[in-house]
C-alpha cells in the first residue's frame, strides 16, 4: 500500500513541476531560421559538436563490439565444458 501511494504522490508531483503553456503566436509558424545553428556554423563551432558526436558514437560502437566478442568467447567455453 505505501508503495501505491508514493507511486502516485510521485507521478502527480512530476506534473506539478512540468513547464508552463506558451501560447503558439503566428511568428512562431512563419519562423524558418534557426539561430543557435547559424551563430554556431559562423563560429565554426558546428563542425567541432559534430566531430564530438562522431567520437562518441564511435566510441559506443567499438565498446559494443568489444563487449559482443567477449560474451561470445565466454559462451563457447560455456558450451565447451
Amino acid at each position: 500500500m505505501k508503495k501505491l501511494v508514493l507511486l502516485f504522490l510521485l507521478v502527480f508531483s512530476l506534473q506539478a513541476i512540468a513547464q508552463e503553456k506558451i501560447e503558439v503566436t503566428e511568428s512562431d509558424y512563419n519562423n524558418n531560421q534557426i539561430e543557435m545553428a547559424d551563430k554556431m556554423r559562423e563560429d565554426g563551432k558546428i563542425y567541432v559538436l559534430v566531430g564530438i558526436i562522431g567520437l562518441i558514437f564511435i566510441g559506443i560502437t567499438g565498446y559494443l563490439i568489444y563487449t559482443e566478442r567477449k560474451i561470445s568467447k565466454i559462451e563457447k567455453s560455456l558450451s565447451a565444458n
